[in-house]
């Protein structure tokens, strides 16, 4: 017989949950784990509404199915308003990868809250963060803060991660309800039900929270327990089959977003305001009112059903249902998910209508913007590609700038034959940019590319391209415009005379992008030739070029510059600026990108790595972990510089010799300064493993590629490594650059010895000279008396002398202590 029911359903939770939700007020980190429709998010909001004081502040983000950049700032703004430091480093650091990891949990470590607060973090599984950014969340340092996570499952690596970390936990064993608490729950509304209904709505629901309100449901509307099995196929005889048609078709015109506002629902619906039938769909259990924030947020549940019923009214009514959302984003200004939603539909039409320009970097869901790019290059059909041939272009740079050549060439093919075969007027600004975006097709040969941009600059006619933005990275993330656009041993003073006139050309072209690299090439030259004051000279100009223009790329580069000639001038201070004043380099929000970032731990490493710091340097440069952060191909060297030179120093030689050889088995010939630093590096792992001869060839070989241009430095800094072959090389086959070798060297080993004495006062000797630094660790790796003399150019008694001085300021009596002093 069919009991009536006196009231609406009160939420409930059973004696051991509540035991665990009273313990969230006395732990830093909750993790509330368990799969849609258990009650997580209802059991955290009641338990702050009901337990925790209204003046406490609560600040609450909910994830959803978006870029995975765009919740990473959403939760960055959050932590912004806990602590406005940390959140302004989070945001400058852009979503973590594996290149600026280490910055981003530096940042999280750092938080600081002294008073009671609490960050809630829901559907935390649309958050695609690293690990490392996962663990230093939960090892926020504020001392009030406590932090809630909500999620569904978690990944297994996730798991393994917190497991044994004394977090609280609350999974869905804790949130599950047993018959008892069914019968409890439900003799709340005043329903009383038999022992064995319970254990069936038990045995059916497996205790889910949300089944057993929808067996509830089920019993008010028919009298009995439905047997039906599954919580969508409930859900949707028992919600979703009670809206009208309109109803449905308006919810479904929502389901593209996790969360909507009035006007955005208005917006969907094509109407001003919100008609009432629709007003009544969203007031149903399964869609919650933020007051706050002023949206309407789906249940995960009712998400997923909206979903299944979009499809099954076919393709045209689902695909209509997407450009919809997309044309909303598109008149929001948020082209990322715009495009997104037109490319899921499939529709190049719309796709191509946007300003492409700022998505070159961008993921469009999990997906590289550059990917899509591929795929609209090799797909779109021909008739929208001649309409659109502007985006198509930038389109192309896209290409270009993931390293996709071969597909750039053939579109740039493709896009100049609709060019020369368009008989309309005004298509020579459309010719203009193809020809200054066909000039890198040459790259980096300025002989090459200069003419192409004279003949750009007269097609675009005093304008500035459309296509070439200068917010993107220059050069493709290159900060060494020495080591790319000297291509020819022995004309790096052409070449760089032929970069000053390309930069006057392209800058003005594109709006200042690229401005100061002209200068800072020189700088590179100067320092590498030892002329430290030129060097210094032309480093501040290029900062102040490229400052202007907001010229990340450029601005690290100098930065880069100025740390080594505070090196060499043994100015500790000023090599801390020089570091410090990167952070301003890397915080333009038009370039704050991933690429930027990834340079700026590059260069960071390598200073690290030649201050034998190694501890300093980012995880994923130590560990060659370089396809996760998405690494521009144009770049990857540097990296890969910086992890053979972290091998070199922990004396892993053969793992370095095989990765080096592994990477370039034939070098990098058309590249001369970097071939020469990787023949350098390969030298000292060679001779590391007593293959000397295979180092003097590669001592050699690196002066072929650098001497002629006068490039001492490398081969001064490398004359501890490779115990002398450098300067022996010099004096017999380069004589004329002895003295300024021999300068540098002595500057350099000088200026490293104080600079990494002051900044790691616990690793250095404290007493020792330069000399006597140098004269101790040759004597640490073996060498005796007339060796250290003979690669010294000193007498032998001198280095006695030096050896009494080192022993007594050692507090030593022999050398074999040496190396456990000079560690």
């Amino acid at each position: 017989m069919r009991q009536e029911i006196t009231g609406a359903l009160p939420h409930y939770y059973s004696d051991r949950l509540k035991s665990k939700l009273n313990m969230i007020r006395f732990v830093p980190t909750v993790i509330v784990e368990a799969p849609s429709g258990f009650g997580k998010t209802t059991a955290i909001r009641d338990f702050l509404d009901e337990k925790i004081s209204q003046s406490t502040p609560v600040y609450w983000v909910t994830a959803i199915d978006e870029t995975p950049a765009a919740g990473f700032r959403r939760l960055c703004f959050e932590i912004n308003k806990i602590d406005a430091d940390a959140g302004k480093r989070l945001l400058q650091i852009e979503l973590p990868n594996a290149a600026n990891i280490g910055e981003a949990s530096d940042a999280v470590r750092q938080i600081q809250c002294a008073h009671e607060t609490y960050l809630v973090i829901d559907n935390f599984q649309y958050l695609p963060v690293e690990i490392a950014f996962l663990s230093a969340l939960f090892e926020h340092g504020g001392k009030g803060l406590h932090i809630i996570i909500i999620t569904q499952i978690l990944r297994r690596e996730i798991q393994a991660t917190i497991a044994g970390r004394g977090f609280l936990q609350i999974t869905a064993a804790d949130l599950r309800l047993e018959a008892a608490d069914i019968r409890r729950y439900y003799r709340l509304a005043g329903l009383n039900i038999q022992s064995e209904d319970a254990q069936f709505v038990a045995r059916y629901t497996e205790g889910w929270i949300i089944a057993v309100y929808l067996q509830f449901c089920a019993f008010q509307e028919t009298g009995t327990f439905s047997d039906t099995k599954g919580i969508l196929a409930l859900m949707e005889y028992l919600v979703w089959d009670k809206f009208t048609k309109a109803q449905q078709t308006f919810l479904l015109r929502l389901s593209p977003f996790g969360m909507v506002t009035l006007r955005q629902a208005c917006t969907l619906i094509g109407c001003n305001t919100l008609p009432e039938y629709a007003a009544d769909a969203l007031n149903t259990p399964f869609i919650r009112y933020d007051p706050a924030g002023r949206k309407y947020e789906l249940h995960s549940m009712l998400a997923e059903l909206l979903l299944q019923k979009r499809t099954e009214r076919g393709a045209a009514f689902e695909r209509e249902c997407i450009l919809r959302a997309g044309d909303y984003c598109r008149g929001e200004g948020r082209i990322s998910e715009a495009f997104g939603f037109y490319w899921k539909a499939g529709d190049y039409e719309r796709m191509l209508s946007l300003d492409l320009s700022g998505l070159t970097l961008e993921v469009i869901g999990n997906t590289p913007f550059s990917e899509l790019a591929l795929t609209i290059g090799q797909n779109c059909p021909v008739e929208i590609k001649r309409k659109n041939i502007l985006p198509m272009l930038k389109v192309a740079w896209a290409l270009l700038t993931a390293g996709e050549n071969d597909p750039f060439n053939e579109l740039m093919e493709e896009l100049y034959v609709m060019l020369d075969a368009d008989s309309l007027k005004g298509t020579s600004n459309l010719l203009g940019e193809w020809t200054l975006l066909s000039s890198f097709r040459c790259f980096p040969s300025l002989d090459g590319m200069i003419p192409l941009l004279r003949q750009a600059a007269v097609l675009l006619g005093g304008r500035c391209s459309q296509v070439i933005q200068p917010t993107a990275p220059w050069c493709f993330g290159n900060y060494y415009p020495l080591s790319e656009f000297h291509i020819r041993p022995g004309e790096a003073d052409r070449e760089a005379d032929a970069l000053e006139e390309y930069i006057a050309l392209y800058s003005r072209l594109t709006n200042g992008h690229g401005s100061g690299a002209d200068v800072l090439f020189r700088a590179e030259l100067a320092y590498y030739r030892g002329n430290l004051g030129e060097a210094e000279i032309l480093a501040y100009k290029a900062v102040y070029l490229s400052e202007s223009n907001r010229q990340s790329i450029v601005q690290l580069g100098a930065s880069l510059q100025l740390a080594e000639i505070a090196l060499h001038k043994a100015d500790t201070a000023g090599w801390q600026h020089a570091v410090d004043s990167m952070e301003r380099a890397v915080s333009y929000p038009s370039q704050d990108t991933f690429v930027v970032r990834s340079a700026l731990d590059i260069i960071r490493g390598a200073l690290f790595n030649e201050l034998q710091n190694q501890a300093n340097i980012a995880g994923w440069l130590k560990n060659r972990e370089f396809t996760g952060n998405r690494l521009l191909p144009y770049i990857f060297s540097y990296a890969l510089f910086v992890h053979l030179s972290y091998l070199m120093q922990q004396g892993e030689y053969p793992r370095l010799i095989g990765t080096a050889r592994a990477a370039y088995p034939e070098g990098l010939p058309d590249r001369p300064f970097r071939d020469m630093l990787l023949s350098l590096t390969l030298a000292a792992g060679y001779l590391a493993e007593g293959d000397r001869t295979a180092a003097a060839q590669l001592v050699e070989r690196a002066a072929e590629m650098a001497l002629p241009d006068g490039l001492v430095f490398p081969f001064a800094s490398y004359s501890w490594l490779l115990q002398g072959m450098t300067g022996e090389l010099i004096e017999q086959r380069y004589p004329g650059l002895s003295n300024s070798y021999h300068e540098v060297r002595e500057r350099f080993l000088s200026g490293w010895t104080v600079l990494h004495r002051d900044m790691f006062p616990d690793e250095l000797p404290a007493d020792l000279t330069a000399r006597e630094y140098e004269v101790a660790r040759l004597a640490a790796e073996g060498l005796r008396n007339g060796e250290i003399a003979e690669k010294l150019s000193m007498a032998e008694s001198t280095v006695r002398a030096h050896l009494r001085a080192i022993f007594q300021k050692l507090d030593i009596d022999r050398r074999a202590k040496l190396a456990e002093k000079l560690k």
